[in-house]
């Protein structure tokens, strides 16, 4: 007895068809590949759709009949279990890279794992799923937290999603630097918020590992003084300045030619910067600024990155602020947005477009 046509339409199955031919690593430009497609089907669901029905599902063999529900049932599920295996795999993979099993240490400075990072780090950005399955193994490895969440905080992605990636980090983080730098980073989530209630808290718990702290990175040292530039600012303006005196005497401690670990750049200035724009400080920015771009010996890696364009911008911001727009004007002609470097790209366009405005 001839099998009744069943009603699929041919949007449906077009639709299956691009997502098998996404999924199932074959061309599927001949019927030789509807026949691995078969085991492949076989191997994934348990469940047999012959050669020939792939053949004619494919338009390899014309048929007057539409496929049955039987087949369709098939595919959609081949399709949705492929689709959850290669979720788990890209998460496994990411898991996997920071948390090498034959490796007991990897420089921080080791310049082909970064590259690596920045790769993962792209990743993770595009994909709220993918970050949150793998932010609880990255936080419990400890190249998890040098490689990603100490070399990638993003403010476009801080309030959204990655902040929870940071609680993450404070709980098995022991360095009181780590701690820090950590509580710092999730203040600005806050600020970015204005959760004035949890900018106090963070701000609170920042202070106590600053006074624990005995040696510091200069990224570290800065974001702590950018931090309590804002907090001061906001909520205790007698204390900003007594904050600044505190700036000049740091400053007078950061080396100009300290090598490795990204210490050639200006990192202590580049964060002092920010801070001191949000407070309102554009003579101190001004002067802040000027030094991290005379007295450092600029280097290839933040070129490219667009640091030293970031500085530039809040050296053209102080300028314009203190009325010296022909001087900001030609700050303005130096700087390149496009290069700007893919973490925390907006936030810095949008503090270019500010200045290139004069919207200050």
């Amino acid at each position: 007895m001839a099998r009744k046509k069943n009603i699929v339409s041919k949007l449906e199955i077009a639709s299956l068809q691009k997502d098998i031919k996404s999924i199932c690593s074959l061309e599927l430009e001949n019927a030789i590949d509807c026949k691995n497609l078969s085991n492949q089907i076989l191997s994934t669901t348990g469940k047999y759709l012959s050669f020939s029905t792939l053949k004619r599902f494919f338009g390899f063999n014309k048929s007057d009949f539409s496929p049955s529900y039987d087949t369709i049932n098939i595919l959609k599920e081949y399709i949705a279990i492929s689709k959850k295996q290669k979720k788990v795999t890209v998460a496994q993979v990411v898991i996997d890279f920071y948390t090498p099993k034959h490796f007991k240490e990897i420089s921080k400075s080791d310049q082909s794992f970064q590259a690596a990072s920045r790769t993962m780090a792209l990743l993770l950005r595009e994909n709220k799923n993918l970050f949150e399955e793998t932010m609880l193994p990255l936080a419990q490895s400890k190249f998890g937290r040098a490689f990603y969440f100490e070399l990638f905080p993003d403010y476009e992605i801080l309030s959204a999603f990655q902040y929870k990636g940071y609680e993450h980090y404070l709980k098995y983080e022991d360095t009181h630097e780590g701690k820090l730098f950590a509580n710092c980073v999730l203040f600005l989530k806050y600020f970015f918020d204005n959760d004035e209630k949890m900018m106090s808290f963070y701000h609170n718990k920042a202070s106590l590992e600053y006074k624990k702290t005995k040696q510091f990175h200069p990224f570290v040292w800065g974001r702590y003084f950018q931090v309590n530039l804002i907090y001061n600012f906001l909520f205790n303006k007698k204390m900003v300045s007594k904050t600044i005196d505190e700036i000049y005497k740091s400053e007078k401690l950061q080396s100009r030619n300290e090598k490795g670990l990204f210490r050639e750049f200006p990192g202590f200035h580049y964060f002092v910067c920010d801070g001191l724009w949000h407070a309102q400080e554009y003579e101190h920015l001004l002067k802040i600024s000027e030094i991290a771009l005379t007295q450092y010996e600029k280097h290839e890696e933040f070129i490219w990155k667009g640091y030293y364009d970031h500085l530039l911008i809040y050296h053209g911001l102080a300028l314009s602020k203190l009325g010296k727009t022909k001087e900001a004007t030609t700050k303005i002609k130096k700087i390149q947005p496009d290069s700007f470097y893919f973490i925390s790209k907006k936030y810095f366009t949008e503090l270019f477009e500010t200045l290139k405005n004069k919207d200050v």
